[in-house]
């Protein structure tokens, strides 16, 4: 009966993560890979010296400059 009980609170908590988790990335802020050198060298992947392999940059990108078209001298936009 305890691990039933354990279970369900573990299932309930993830799930309030995930909408919590879902919400902000849709309306608020999202984490984007920056890929290829179109931004170098501020946003710049990099690649492994002895395997080549490349590992990308990541920035946090917010969504409220486009409720209202506030865009500025110097920002960054992200098509997707």
């Amino acid at each position: 009966m305890g691990s039933s009980s354990f279970l369900w609170s573990c299932t309930k908590k993830f799930v309030t993560a995930a909408v919590i988790t879902v919400t902000v990335s849709d309306r608020y802020v999202t984490v984007v890979p920056v890929r290829g050198g179109s931004m170098s060298p501020t946003l710049n992947p990099k690649t492994g010296s002895l395997t080549g392999d490349v590992f990308d940059d990541y920035v946090l990108v917010e969504k409220f400059c486009l409720w209202k078209y506030k865009f500025s001298n110097g920002d960054v936009v992200v098509y997707r």
